[in-house]
């Protein structure tokens, strides 16, 4: 039992940290990390500005990849200790606090990205992010973001904000 446990959790070691590899998600950037054409074209960014912008991607997804595979590591640890038939209070406890650290760096990587990214706009530039949505806590949030959709978020598609008057028509309703 204690063998497979192992094998689980280094399994787990291996696909999380595959998935960590992946960087930063940001709602500026494709699942490339390139920054999203339609960012460029809204916010009208010169070429110097999509230059620096990405930089500043590339820069941070350096410093969030060994992070993150080590966050990984660490939560695969945590599971392991959870799985144990008596539990080393002390040792989940020091594992949850790494895992609290490492987060916090990823985040504040992730501030420290987001702030540079503000700098390099002109105010005309910074009015249009923040009617945007840019900044207000959340993809879900009504009207927020670059796209064709009823509810918040980006994309098409309806229903995906708060379920407020925009999704009375949904089939998905329920209320």
């Amino acid at each position: 039992m204690k063998k497979m446990s192992i094998i689980a959790a280094l399994l787990m070691v291996v696909v999380v940290t595959t998935l960590a590899m992946a960087g930063p998600r940001h709602k500026f950037f494709d699942g490339r990390g390139h920054l999203d054409p339609a960012v460029i074209e809204g916010l009208e960014l010169t070429d110097e500005q999509t230059g620096k912008v990405q930089a500043l991607h590339e820069t941070a997804k350096k410093e969030i990849i060994p992070i993150k595979a080590q966050f990984a590591t660490k939560r695969a640890e945590m599971r392991l200790l959870w799985t144990q038939a008596t539990l080393d209070v002390a040792k989940i406890k020091a594992t949850q606090k790494e895992l609290q650290a490492l987060g916090t760096r990823i985040r504040d990587i992730q501030t420290d990205m987001r702030i540079a990214f503000r700098n390099l706009l002109t105010p005309e530039q910074t009015s249009k992010i923040l009617a945007s949505g840019f900044g207000k806590g959340g993809r879900y949030k009504k009207g927020g973001g670059y796209g064709k959709g009823k509810g918040g978020g980006y994309g098409k598609g309806q229903c995906r904000g708060n379920g407020g008057d925009q999704c009375r028509g949904c089939p998905r309703n329920t209320q």
